[in-house]
């Protein structure tokens, strides 16, 4: 039993692993796929809409698949899509073919999505806050990882499509460790009467944490998107670019590590105050200094800021709920993949339009919404 649970705790983190490489991929190497495709960096944004509206679709529909697929096939089944989507991607020159393997690849990543939080809360449930930050702490892990091997590995003469390639050992693990892990220790049910009256009585803290997220994965997406980009109109290189994308993560990896272990000792909308406050100062300073290095520390300051802030809004949305229903967590986990998929038409059409420092700031603007939310929510009376 305990070695099942071992398992499906590997196969949650390793899914996010896997997930913070096909986000990151994306800023890190969108110079080559842009290159190689003989099209700006602004329209293939727009092509990774496609991407990102696809794993939206599976992220809903996993509300569904979670009562009636087994658990395991759902894990394979969604490691198979990738597979074959990634495949697409790299073995062509074809847009539309290239629009294919987005589109599969993020019917997969929408599983990993949902499941990997999912597995996690309905596994363990004590210590739910923590376990979270874990599992998004192996997200950041990669994400540090993903642009300091795609800037070794391009910096050796291989092209995108090979970094591609080798990065998916991880899909091939989870693949692995699936077909030989019983899944009947996770809290399991159909929705039920219980679940539907649950439904009902959300509350008010459930809709703005819902709306939090969003704001949160449309600001971190577009910071992480274009990031290195705007390093670049900083004065930085190529490599000394992407670096600054590792810093951002390793302050995320190294913020969520700390709240995992020490956040039972905070509530939690303290936590989130305290990040966003950090973050909202880091990020608005950010944006006013000039200079490569200067830039670099503002960069990891706002990567501490933002480190738990995922994990820590998914635990204020379900704070006092021992078990959580498919129709609460699919509500929850599709707010995130809205601000996902709406802010790349947004920052596409931004730095089309201004420049690529209008498109980072926008992120200041979200930041202040959401610290504005987690204040009403600390001093708001309401009925959990």
């Amino acid at each position: 039993m305990e070695k099942n649970r071992k398992n499906i705790m590997m196969i949650s983190y390793i899914m996010f692993a896997y997930m913070g490489i096909a986000f990151l991929s994306q800023g890190s190497l969108k110079l080559e796929m842009a290159g190689s495709f003989g099209i700006t960096t602004s329209k293939l944004q727009y092509l990774f809409t496609v991407f990102s509206t696809a794993s939206m679709v599976t992220v809903i529909a996993n509300k569904v698949f979670l009562e009636r697929v087994p658990l395991r096939v759902e894990v394979i089944l969604s490691s198979v899509f990738i597979l074959v989507g990634t495949f697409f991607m790299i073995l062509t020159k074809n847009i539309n073919i290239f629009m294919v393997g987005l589109i599969l690849s993020g019917l997969g990543i929408g599983i990993y999505i949902s499941l990997g939080s999912y597995l996690i809360m309905n596994t363990f449930t004590e210590d739910r806050t923590g376990k979270l930050n874990f599992l998004h702490f192996s997200y950041s892990i990669s994400a540090v990882i993903t642009p300091i091997v795609a800037a070794a590995l391009i910096g050796i003469n291989l092209s995108w499509n090979m970094v591609y390639t080798i990065l998916l050992i991880l899909v091939i693990a989870v693949i692995l460790l699936a077909l030989k892990t019983n899944f009947d220790g996770v809290i399991h049910k159909k929705e039920d009467n219980e679940n539907n009256r649950d439904s009902i009585k959300w509350d008010l803290k459930v809709y703005l944490s819902a709306w939090m997220l969003f704001l949160y994965v449309f600001t971190e997406m577009i910071f992480s998107y274009w990031i290195v980009e705007y390093m670049v109109n900083q004065g930085a290189h190529g490599g000394e670019a992407k670096v600054s994308l590792s810093i951002f993560w390793l302050f995320i990896a190294g913020g969520r590590l700390l709240t995992g272990k020490l956040g039972h000792k905070f509530k939690v909308n303290n936590i989130v105050i305290t990040l966003l406050i950090v973050a909202l100062t880091s990020y608005f300073t950010l944006m006013l200094v000039s200079g490569v290095w200067i830039t670099y520390i503002f960069v990891g300051l706002l990567g501490l800021g933002f480190s738990s802030l995922y994990p820590s809004i998914i635990a204020l949305g379900t704070e006092g709920r021992k078990n959580i229903s498919p129709s609460l967590m699919t509500f929850i986990m599709t707010s995130g993949s809205v601000g996902g998929i709406i802010y790349s038409p947004i920052s596409g059409w931004v730095n089309s339009n201004f420049d690529v420092a209008a498109t980072v700031g926008i992120g200041v603007i979200t930041t202040v919404l959401m610290l504005s939310i987690s204040l009403y929510l600390k001093f708001k009376k309401y009925n959990d």
